[in-house]
């Protein structure tokens, strides 16, 4: 039941990304380039008004898609509200919030959907399964190529490297520390560091959830 609580938020939020790109795009359409949120509030969603042409018919358009957005927006917010109790209830998942750049949604949606840590023999395991991961590649006797995985789960991809993200920018913890030694001493590109930082922070979760321990920032586990 979690895990399906967890799957309709991100299919909630992913609905009123659409519509509010679809509400975006048709502004620009009239050479007017606006934020979507900033369009749900109403003094600035009739100063954006007066800029158009005065058909009835494109303001009554625009004036229905906004309020599909503003329902969509309303509901992320009332199902977010719900899964962060719900996740909130869970022991591992108060233990994983403790690590930065992991709020309650990212840290219910790790937990809903691994399952359990115990279905993996090695963090190479989990990297994969959670589209992070590397694999190896050849053609006959040509040579061994590594590469990103380009299976896995899409969703705690997305989880993964936005915890990663919010984790290093701008932050003082081991996360982001490691992330700027990566940048600044091994010459890593800024996407290949956040994803080494996405693959530190799943193995920690992982580690944590095993062993039952709490967050220790001395003990941050490093890929590989």
């Amino acid at each position: 039941m979690l895990k399906q609580q967890v799957a309709l938020y991100h299919d909630r939020v992913r609905e009123r990304v659409r519509q509010g790109n679809q509400l975006v795009g048709l502004w620009r359409r009239h050479g007017i380039f606006v934020r979507a949120d900033d369009l749900l509030d109403d003094d600035e969603w009739s100063t954006q008004l007066r800029r158009l042409p005065g058909s009835r018919s494109l303001h009554t358009g625009l004036e229905q898609v906004r309020a599909a957005y503003r329902l969509m927006a309303a509901q992320e917010n009332s199902l977010r509200k719900a899964l962060v109790g719900l996740a909130q209830n869970e022991e591992p998942v108060r233990r994983f919030f403790e690590l930065p750049g992991v709020a309650w949604i990212r840290a219910v949606t790790f937990y809903a959907y691994i399952d359990t840590p115990h279905r993996f023999r090695n963090k190479a395991a989990l990297w994969r399964y959670a589209g992070i991961g590397l694999e190896r590649r050849h053609s006959g006797a040509g040579p061994t190529r590594t590469r990103l995985s380009r299976q896995g789960n899409r969703r705690l991809k997305n989880v993964l490297l936005g915890a990663a993200m919010s984790a290093v920018t701008p932050a003082k913890n081991p996360f982001a520390d490691k992330y700027r030694s990566w940048i600044e001493e091994g010459g890593l590109a800024v996407p290949n560091a956040r994803r080494n930082v996405a693959r530190s922070l799943a193995s920690t979760l992982w580690s944590l959830w095993k062993t039952g321990q709490r967050y220790d920032p001395q003990q941050v586990m490093v890929p590989a």
